[in-house]
């Protein structure tokens, strides 16, 4: 068979199987074996086969015809693909969805296709990524809970499995440029170091170019930033950079270079910031801008009528909807002193800014799309968070976020020392629990909560000219996260393969929305008729307007290593018919016991089709299961010279043991400074270096300095070091096994003891996740505060010719009784 016969089937092929929506291409125009030819694939098999060659060889060349593979080309009228999703934002946060927060780009979206009310996450962050980039749910794919908190469980291990190949994969094997620029918090934490594997990053998925940071969240002012899998430091000696506005640019530059290099290669951006996740780090301006419209100033109870009231005059909510009652486990505002109401507005002003500011940097994005010319051949989806607005900064909030995750409250009076500068990069902020409640108006619950729509509604908005003609439409139909790839699937007219690197592909288990586009179809039944949700053992199930919940036996506010109830008995059920009662007001449960044990055999039986089980309760506890790494089983560590930006998964864990740090350094002539060590940073870690001093007094004191979450720094100071060789050594023993327990440290110079000091608690569960363990010099922020403060990256000017750790066994105490 010649190559244009071979050419004729395959388009006849992808003609056969392809969607609708986009135009089938035809036999190019260049002739096949031409430079320029290019071929459309049925994209049953990914990466496709090698096609033979289809020229002539003879003994000369003079005499042979020379032939060329086809380029793979999307089918014709593929549009581009520009998916933006925010974080942790909450259904009512954004004034498209009844908020008073203004978030203009995403009302452009809305006023120029449709808006979808009733569409859900899975309640929790990278879960949520993981069902969205692959359309399958989130156990599915590994990510029953966050990396931070994997287990050896198949729905629960943090890898997505080679037989449910990503969206980047398919697109890009289909001709397609594909990006990822913001959050990756899809890499297991325990493959995240510089030695990999590399396969589940974004440049493994099936993302051409990667910009953003990996892990739960990160400063906005100096995150653990990557370019592909290389470590950047943008923000060194660059004050006032911002990750929200350094994204945007990037995206900009990288759509426009494409559109310049290969005007015809359509494109598949996946675009997702870190807000509004913790730290709120809005720019200055932003600050301003929203702290002088005083939006939050009557309060959160007074705010979330305000909000229920948009949504009934927007028609985002029906008039049937009842706003949900405030929790009793909350307080009300008018309960509060002046100082609780003067802290919690400036957290709730920081973090309108925030939102905010990151629409307006997705608004240049799109902008940016329109400038190119390419507007009218976008699909553009813009989803309004990836769970609910988040409780994590407990029922006060906190300065530092990390507080939270190691299960320290900061008392209000506390978090008024960082009043002035709430937002800036002195902070790690999050906002009340109170806050959070609001910002998913009208629904019940926050973040974490699966059972119930303020844990997993999102607003979503979505455009395509020409296509979506509804402009400015409502859609109500109910769909999740897992229906995304489809509706791009359905859009761009590329079939989900059977095999991709020869592995048999698992189907796509979401349900495309495009059936939703044609507004003869406003109000037709949805075609997603089942979904579970399920996280941290808080569970649901929806079927056809009726979903079964269990009322959450743990707050979302009070996260700790206390024993869970037990995760199957020690919950109750409800029962809502949504289709009557959105917002979950009306509890059926004991009225209707028998649709209620229907609803619940349902839930059990869909557990089992998608490894939820088994169910685990247990929260900060998990933090601490010991997962794969590359320092497991390991007590010796040794290091020379310099080496950054390791993260925690491949680094010494010093956390509640007893260990010792051992320093064998080089000082030249007229002495030295810098960081020989150092793990963490300005919220939580610590640091051995030499002193910097003041105008040249003090300069090169050996220094250990352990930093309690940025809410108390304790020192060991020894003598400066002299031109030489030094062995500078630190012992640490707790008083007893336990989490966080205190203990005491000595710090020893050339074997005499120069120091000795306690710490009545160190860090229990993990240092902030932003930040590396770097030998040489200190990346992102420095652990000092004032007492030898420093400024980043603090390079040692002396030599390391031997770095070394000693850990002792975690003692098994402490490790006893967790799930």
């Amino acid at each position: 068979m010649n190559f244009r016969a071979i050419v004729s089937i395959l388009f006849l092929t992808s003609a056969i199987s392809a969607p609708a929506f986009a135009q089938q291409a035809q036999p190019t125009t260049p002739p096949p074996g031409s430079p320029a030819a290019t071929i459309t694939i049925p994209g049953n098999q990914l990466p496709p086969p090698d096609p033979k060659f289809g020229g002539v060889i003879k003994d000369k060349a003079s005499e042979s015809t020379p032939w060329w593979p086809p380029r793979v080309v999307p089918p014709k009228g593929a549009p581009n693909v520009l998916v933006i999703m925010t974080d942790d934002q909450g259904f009512g946060a954004p004034s498209t969805f009844g908020g008073i927060i203004p978030t203009p780009s995403m009302d452009r979206i809305a006023k120029a296709g449709l808006r979808y009310t009733n569409f859900h996450s899975t309640s929790l962050c990278s879960p949520t990524r993981a069902a969205l980039i692959t359309g399958r749910n989130h156990h599915s794919v590994g990510y029953g809970v966050v990396g931070e908190i994997a287990t050896g469980f198949p729905g629960y291990d943090s890898i997505i499995p080679i037989e449910k190949g990503t969206i980047g994969t398919i697109l890009k094997a289909n001709g397609y440029a594909t990006s990822w620029f913001g959050k990756d918090h899809n890499t297991p934490s325990y493959q995240s170091s510089q030695a990999g594997p590399f396969d589940q990053w974004p440049n493994g998925m099936g993302f051409d170019y990667f910009y953003g940071f990996v892990g739960g969240d990160a400063s906005q002012w100096q995150p653990n930033l990557f370019r592909n899998t290389t470590a950047i430091y943008p923000f060194q000696g660059n004050p006032g950079w911002n990750l929200e506005t350094a994204m945007a640019d990037e995206a900009i530059q990288h759509m426009k270079q494409l559109k310049e290099v290969a005007p015809d290669k359509p494109f598949f951006v996946y675009y997702v910031p870190g807000a509004t996740h913790a730290p709120h780090h809005p720019t200055p301006e932003w600050v301003k801008k929203i702290s002088d419209m005083h939006l939050f100033d009557e309060g959160w109870n007074k705010v979330r009528e305000t909000i229920f009231a948009n949504q009934k005059r927007l028609g985002i909510m029906p008039e049937n909807a009842k706003l949900t009652p405030w929790p009793k486990d909350l307080p009300e505002w008018d309960s509060l002193s002046w100082d609780e109401k003067k802290l919690f507005i400036k957290q709730a002003d920081i973090y309108g800014a925030y939102l905010a500011y990151a629409d307006h940097e997705i608004g240049r994005v799109i902008q940016a799309v329109e400038d190119l010319g390419e507007l009218n051949n976008t699909l553009i989806i813009y989803i309004g968070g990836d769970n609910g607005a988040s409780a994590e900064g407990m029922l006060n909030g906190t300065p530092n976020e990390f507080t939270t995750f190691n299960g320290v409250p900061v008392p209000v009076k506390d978090q008024l020392l960082w009043y002035p500068f709430w937002g800036s990069e002195r902070t790690f902020p999050h906002f009340a629990a109170g806050w959070a409640w609001t910002m998913d108006t009208p629904f019940k619950w926050v973040k974490q909560v699966p059972s119930h729509f303020g844990g997993t509604a999102q607003g979503v908005v979505m455009s395509w000219p020409g296509h979506i003609t509804d402009v400015g439409g409502i859609r109500r139909q109910f769909h999740h996260v897992i229906d995304i790839v489809p509706t791009i699937l359905e859009a761009t007219g590329i079939s989900q393969p059977d095999t991709i690197n020869g592995i048999k592909q698992i189907p796509i288990e979401g349900v495309g929305m495009t059936y939703t586009w044609d507004k003869a179809n406003a109000n037709t039944a949805s075609r997603h008729t089942t979904q579970y949700f399920e996280m941290l053992g808080n569970r649901a199930i929806y079927q056809d307007g009726w979903v079964a919940a269990t009322t959450p036996a743990t707050l979302p506010w009070e996260l700790s290593t206390k024993t869970p109830p037990d995760v199957i008995t020690g919950y109750n059920w409800e029962l809502y018919n949504v289709q009557e009662d959105p917002t979950q007001f009306n509890d059926l449960a004991a009225k209707m016991p028998d649709k209620l044990k229907q609803m619940k055999d349902l839930f059990y039986a869909e557990a089992k089709k998608y490894n939820v089980l088994p169910l685990d309760n247990s929260t900060l506890a998990r933090w601490n299961t010991p997962r794969p790494s590359l320092t497991a089983g390991r007590t010796v560590f040794t290091y020379s010279g310099e080496l950054i930006g390791t993260p925690a998964s491949a680094a010494p864990d010093i956390l509640n043991k007893s260990y010792s740090i051992t320093a064998e350094v080089d000082i030249p002539e007229g002495g030295a400074e810098g960081m020989i060590v150092t793990h963490g940073g300005r919220f939580g870690g610590y640091g051995l270096f030499l002193s910097k001093g003041e105008f040249g007094v003090g300069r090169g004191k050996v220094v250990f300095l352990y930093n309690l979450l940025d809410l108390k720094r304790t020192t060991w100071e020894g003598p400066e070091l002299s031109a030489g060789k030094h062995t500078i050594a630190f012992d640490f023993k707790p008083d007893e096994p336990g989490l966080g327990k205190g203990g005491t440290g000595v710090l020893s110079v050339d074997g005499k003891e120069v120091a000795r000091n306690s710490l009545e608690h160190t860090i229990p569960v993990t240092f902030p996740e932003d930040e590396t363990f770097d030998v040489g010099q200190d990346t992102r922020t420095g652990v000092a505060l004032v007492e030898y403060r420093y400024d980043t990256p603090f390079k040692f000017t002396g030599k390391i010719n031997k770095l070394t750790f000693k850990l002792e066994p975690e003692p098994k105490s402490q490790t006893t009784g967790k799930n």
